[in-house]
C-alpha cells in the first residue's frame, strides 16, 4: 500500500492533524534553519575576530620584545668597555674641540647596587664660547663609553657677548665583572681494600 493510499484511508480529523504537523515542521525548517546558520556564521566571525586580535597582540608583543632586546644589547655593548680615567679622557676631548679645562677634581668611587660602580669628575671651564661648550658636551655625551653629564651649571660672563663659565660633573658607570665560580673538585673514588700486609703463619 502506497503512502497516498494510507493517507486516503485516514479519518478526516487525522488527515487534518497530519497536515498541521507537516505545516509546522515546514515552518520550523524555513524559520529556524536560517537562524541557526546565521548564528553559526556569526560565531565563526566572532572567533575569527578574536583570533585576529590574538595574532595582532602577539605581533605587537614580538615587536616590543625585539625592541627591548635591541636596547638591552645596545646597553650591554656600551657597558662592555669601561670608561678610561675621566680626567685624562676629558682633557683629550677638550683639546679636540679647542677648550681648556683649568680645574679638574676626581670624586670618590661610589657603589651602585651589586653590579655597578660610579666614578665622577668635577671640571670647570672658563671663558668658553657657547659653540665650543656645546661641542664639548656633545662629544662627551655621544661617546661609546657609559658616561653622562650628571650636573651642569653655566654662567654668562658680564660684558662679553659669547663668553661663559661652566662647571659640570662627568659620571662614568663601571660594571663589575662577575667572579668565576669555582666548582668543587671531584672527590677521588675510594681505593679498593688493600690486601693484608702479611698472611698468618700456618
Amino acid at each position: 500500500m502506497s503512502l497516498r493510499d494510507r493517507f486516503d484511508n485516514l479519518a478526516e480529523r487525522e488527515r487534518r492533524l497530519l497536515l498541521v504537523f507537516f505545516g509546522l515542521l515546514g515552518f520550523m525548517l524555513l524559520v529556524f534553519v536560517p537562524v541557526l546558520v546565521r548564528m553559526g556564521v556569526s560565531d565563526m566571525a566572532t572567533e575569527n575576530e578574536r583570533l585576529a586580535a590574538v595574532i595582532e597582540d602577539i605581533t605587537s608583543e614580538r615587536g616590543a620584545l625585539a625592541k627591548r632586546q635591541a636596547q638591552t644589547s645596545q646597553l650591554d655593548r656600551r657597558y662592555a668597555t669601561a670608561a678610561p680615567p675621566l680626567a685624562g679622557w676629558l682633557a683629550q676631548v677638550a683639546d679636540d674641540v679647542e677648550v681648556e679645562i683649568p680645574e679638574t677634581q676626581d670624586r670618590s668611587t661610589v657603589p651602585r647596587g651589586k653590579t655597578f660602580k660610579e666614578r665622577s669628575t668635577h671640571i670647570r671651564l672658563s671663558k668658553v664660547g657657547m659653540y665650543q661648550l656645546s661641542n664639548f658636551m656633545e662629544r662627551v655625551s655621544a661617546s661609546s663609553y657609559p658616561v653622562v653629564i650628571s650636573r651642569l651649571d653655566i654662567k654668562k660672563r658680564s660684558g662679553k657677548p659669547d663668553e661663559y663659565d661652566a662647571e659640570m660633573d662627568i659620571t662614568a658607570f663601571d660594571r663589575e665583572k662577575k667572579a668565576a665560580v669555582k666548582k668543587p673538585a671531584a672527590r677521588a673514588a675510594p681505593a679498593e681494600d688493600e690486601a693484608p700486609a702479611a698472611e698468618e703463619d700456618e
